[in-house]
């Protein structure tokens, strides 16, 4: 009797468990489908665009002030920088939007400046000069003693700039959200003063390429 019973309890559950194979096997080739479209979609369209990352240098940079306050650690700086953004696509044009610098001294941010948004059409070079100016504390000691070491060593000063935006893609006469690239300047900047007249001319600027990456 028992075996009976189980003999009709495997009849009532294979049509179950076939049903549900066959809509597993249905999903899984629904999703290989998709998996594989969208792959061959990508594949052509980065064949057909060939796109390539954004190239950043720092072609200038020099500061008129930078000096720390003894015992309040505070920071003032006039610090102007030159950065080339180029394009090397040909087929993608790029428009950048909530573009922003940010200088950044012994690890700590100083200063953040907004840039004006811009068109980059495909080939392009554009320059962007941002130019901080203020005060800033130094929170710790390990940054004023890096500042103390560096004003004794000469007038070179090291500053990170950073650049951020928001890049939308034109492909064609089509625009789509593209990625948000961080562009990363560690730069050597000697400090201008006026007591500098007349003495041996400041070192001449030399272009550094910038990290790129999103």
């Amino acid at each position: 009797m028992g075996k009976a019973a189980s003999g009709v309890s495997s009849l009532l559950c294979c049509p179950c468990r076939c049903l549900f194979c066959g809509v597993l096997s249905c999903l899984f080739s629904v999703l290989t489908c998709i998996f594989f479209s969208a792959g061959l979609v990508a594949l052509v369209l980065y064949l057909l665009f060939q796109p390539h990352i954004i190239r950043a240098t720092a072609v200038s940079g020099d500061t008129s002030n930078f000096a720390l306050t003894p015992r309040t650690w505070i920071l003032s700086y006039n610090l102007s920088v030159g950065l080339q953004l180029q394009n090397p696509n040909k087929r993608i044009a790029l428009r950048y939007h909530d573009v922003a610098a940010h200088a950044f001294y012994e690890g700590q941010r100083i200063a953040d400046v907004s840039l004006p948004d811009f068109f980059q059409d495909t080939g392009e070079t554009t320059t962007l000069e941002p130019v901080f100016s203020g005060e800033a504390p130094l929170v710790g000691g390990v940054a004023a003693a890096g500042f103390r070491r560096e004003a004794a060593e000469g007038s070179t000063f090291s500053v990170d700039v950073k650049v951020t935006a928001h890049v939308k893609l034109k492909l064609w006469v089509i625009t789509v959200p593209g990625p948000k690239p961080k562009i990363d300047c560690p730069l050597r900047i000697h400090r201008c003063n006026n007591s500098d007249h007349g003495t041996a001319p400041a070192p001449e600027f030399q272009p550094k390429e910038c990290r790129v990456w999103f």
